[in-house]
């Protein structure tokens, strides 16, 4: 019986949107847009924070990170990994590894890998079988041991065309010979290529203050994440009170490794979610008095209802089919607008979005959006539905729906005002950044990497001295050549991208400073020529010649403003030497600062040696300045590298005004999805308002004739209504002040340059928000001015 009944109410709705369609276009347009922004970021949240890893049992997969006396995280020593591994027992398998490049030669070409390295237990620790062969076996990361490669199943498809007797084979890795002993599938790291055993260097129980290893963990059965950290650092309070006094700060931490891979995308992640959430708000409290006013043409229709013998209880229940219709038929719609947005959504996120493959319309997004379709049918069916229901059989409302009306868009232009705050907040913020000096010329300059291989800088009897005169300068020569290059240079660390302040160094004459205070910096190995070309300025001294790196040449180095301000405030910094680890070096320049990590962060002190081999990567990066648009040299570039030595591949080529961009990825997204949720929020509140004001017009047609009738000038008109109008988003304005100052600090982290209560950006957005509320408002009030009164008083 009931059942029917929802069909017929069902039916009647139907026919109901049919004889109203411009009503019912309306409400679904607001609802689909509601729904599909909210889908798109559950996408989003569920793909990078929700679903969990594509490992076994993932929730005992763990980080383990050494945290120093600022607080920081970050990798440990060898010495480290051994006494965790030899003394905690909260962990089943605990493994040690790095990440960088490698290196596949052929008989045709030679390519860079993105290569993991890492001890046995690797991948035990994510229980990930292997799709073909076998992944690390006990002893693959001895010294002495054959080398073997386990590959990832996009490269074993790409180049080895998906032939299973490539297990067995051997394929030349860093001008080694590997032998593949299994594929691996690439569910497990679509960004990986290849996995290496990491073999411990002989000195490795010797030294606890090289800091190179990231280390992961699978908990014990039994044991919980609390248990983990309270054994961990017991056991590094111990090493700590054993060791020399520049340990006695350390201390550890487990992560969840979920936790910590997708901790810099939570919190605004989430904060996303929030906005969309108020976004739906809007579009609901927009249907909600689209049906109020509608209302009053029902009367006739529900007086005959209840005049038959319909309960209020029945006509609540017809009333909110009506509504889950709207909202399900809404929620279709947004389904589709949030196929569009989630392509565009991937389209701007940066390449390091945690999880990116998993982000997707799949099963669990759908049951959200059918969930919030209902969810929103009900939030915004049931008030109207309660109000319109309490009739008297002439069909007059017992309490007027204006005030519930007016209470709607007040709330939507408050949520609204709160959410062009945040947006208005972030791109100021943005704006200020934009505007950092990175401490380069970025204009017209090519960057690109050169993947060499760590064994060319040693022979027989150490590090080779000569790479520089045989191998580096004849690249600069070919490029230097090239028409259209007017500068050319070379690093082993681009500025804006990475920064590590791995460096400990002393400055001889001074004390030595405290255990645990070691002075650090940026250590970066150039070629001469490099500030010229990449238009950091020398601020005292000389360039690097070719003569520094030559062999037995006195060891030199050149420092920044930062390191100079610290230690030479008197500017004396010439000619003073500095040691890094047993040598001794000569200051023979001071340049100014870049910023190493990115324009949100401040310089850091920064020293280069002469160029002889990269510092803790695989690559030396290569900067040309151009006199035409660098992208069109890169195959011109390519090839001249190629003629020096063609087993060098080159990769990751960009302009630097694109590393630039990119490194501000991230901030990019959430202010363009913030910006365009803000943008959505204001088109339905301020089409809410104009609605509102259109029907307080229709309303009191006959009062605003006999008003004009009685001598009332159009002004005088004009007046009233847009002070009703006025009143209504002052209330709104007023109260959207007071949330975005409380919420305003939940942006505070992301930005910069401003405070959270920035004035002019609060002074702007609200004064542009009121402009835009008294424009809804006018143009109904300017209809009002030109009611006829005679036509005006026969109205009904």
């Amino acid at each position: 019986m009931f059942d029917n009944l929802i069909i017929a109410d069902a039916r009647f709705a139907f026919r109901t949107f049919r004889r109203a369609p411009g009503f019912a276009f309306a409400a679904i347009l607001c609802l689909a847009l509601g729904i599909g922004a909210n889908a798109v970021i559950f996408s989003a949240v569920n793909g990078v924070l929700l679903r969990p890893l594509p490992y076994a049992e993932p929730e005992r997969l763990v980080s383990l990170v050494e945290l120093r006396a600022q607080g920081s995280g970050g990798p440990v020593s060898w010495l480290t990994f051994f006494d965790w591994r030899d003394q905690t027992r909260a962990f089943e398998h605990l493994a040690a590894f790095t990440v960088g490049g490698s290196i596949l030669r052929t008989d045709d070409d030679s390519e860079r890998l993105e290569a993991t390295r890492g001890t046995a237990d690797y991948f035990s620790v994510h229980g990930v079988p292997p799709l073909l062969g076998r992944t690390f076996a006990p002893g693959d990361d001895q010294p002495g041991h054959e080398a073997v490669a386990v590959l990832n199943e996009a490269v074993w498809r790409r180049r080895f065309g998906a032939n299973p007797a490539v297990l067995g084979s051997t394929v030349l890795l860093d001008n080694v010979p590997h032998t593949v002993v299994g594929v691996i599938p690439e569910s497990f790291d679509p960004n990986m290529d290849v996995w290496l055993p990491l073999v411990a260097p002989p000195d490795a129980r010797g030294a606890r203050y090289s800091t190179v290893l990231s280390v992961r963990a699978r908990l014990a059965p039994g044991i919980t994440l609390d248990t983990a950290n309270e054994q961990l650092k017991a056991v590094t309070a111990g090493i700590a009170a054993a060791g020399p006094e520049a340990l006695k700060d350390r201390t550890a931490r487990v992560d969840s490794l979920a936790e910590a891979q997708t901790r810099l995308w939570s919190g605004p992640l989430k904060l996303l979610l929030g906005a969309v959430a108020l976004v739906l708000l809007i579009a609901c409290a927009n249907v909600a008095n689209i049906l109020l006013a509608r209302a009053g043409g029902r009367r006739q229709e529900l007086a005959v209802r209840v005049a038959l013998g319909a309960t209020r209880a029945r006509i609540i229940q017809q009333l909110l089919v009506e509504s889950l219709l709207l909202a399900l038929t809404g929620g279709a719609l947004g389904g589709l607008l949030a196929h569009w947005g989630l392509d565009a959504l991937l389209a701007v996120a940066p390449e390091s979005m945690p999880h990116r493959a998993a982000v997707s319309l799949d099963g669990t997004t759908f049951l959200f959006l059918a969930a919030i379709s209902i969810g929103s049918g009900l939030a915004f069916g049931l008030l109207p539905a309660l109000q319109v229901s309490r009739l008297d059989l002439r069909g007059a409302p017992v309490s007027s729906g204006q005030r519930l009306r007016s209470t709607l868009i007040v709330v939507e232009l408050a949520v609204c005002l709160v959410l062009l705050m945040g947006a208005g907040l972030l791109g100021r913020g943005f704006f200020q950044l934009l505007g950092t000096s990175p401490g380069l010329a970025p204009e017209q300059l090519l960057t690109l990497h050169i993947a060499i291989p760590d064994t060319r800088f040693f022979n027989d009897q150490g590090l080779d001295a000569n790479v520089p005169s045989t191998l580096l300068e004849p690249i600069l020569d070919e490029v230097r050549a090239l028409p259209g290059v007017s500068a050319v240079g070379m690093t082993s660390l681009l500025p804006i991208q990475r920064a590590w302040n791995n460096a400990r160094y002393v400055i001889e004459g001074e004390p030595p400073p405290e255990p645990g205070t070691e002075h650090r910096a940026e250590r970066r190995s150039t070629s001469p020529g490099f500030f010229a070309t990449l238009g950091i300025p020398l601020k005292q001294g000389r360039d690097f010649t070719t003569h520094d790196a030559a062999p037995g040449q006195p060891a030199t180095v050149i420092i920044n403003e930062t390191l100079a301000r610290r230690h030479f405030p008197d500017g004396n910094a010439l000619g003073r030497q500095l040691r890094l680890g047993t040598g001794a070096h000569t200051i023979i320049g001071v340049v100014g600062d870049v910023r190493q990590a990115g324009l949100d962060k401040t310089p850091l002190a920064e020293l280069h040696v002469p160029y002889g081999r990269p510092w803790g990567d695989d690559s030396l990066v290569l900067v040309a300045r151009t006199s035409v648009p660098p992208e069109t040299l890169l195959p011109s570039v390519r090839q001249a590298v190629r003629r020096v030595d063609s087993s060098l591949p080159v990769f990751r080529a960009l302009t630097m005004d694109q590393v630039i961009s990119q490194s501000l990825g991230f901030r990019r997204l959430v202010l363009c999805l913030l910006g365009g949720f803000a943008t959505l929020a204001l088109v339905l509140s301020t089409y809410g308002l104009y609605g509102v004001i259109s029907l307080l017009v229709t309303q009191r047609t006959r009062e605003l004739g006999i008003r004009m009738a009685l001598g009332a000038r159009p002004g005088d008109v004009l007046r009233l209504v847009l002070g009703q109008g006025a009143r209504l988003a002052g209330v709104g304005i007023a109260l959207g002040l007071m949330g975005s100052l409380a919420l305003s600090r939940l942006l505070t982290s992301q930005l910069h340059g401003i405070t959270a209560t920035d004035p002019l950006t609060f002074g702007a957005v609200a004064t542009l928000f009121a402009v835009i509320a008294l424009l809804a408002c006018w143009f109904p009030a300017r209809r009002a001015t030109r009611v006829d009164p005679l036509v005006a008083m026969r109205s009904p």
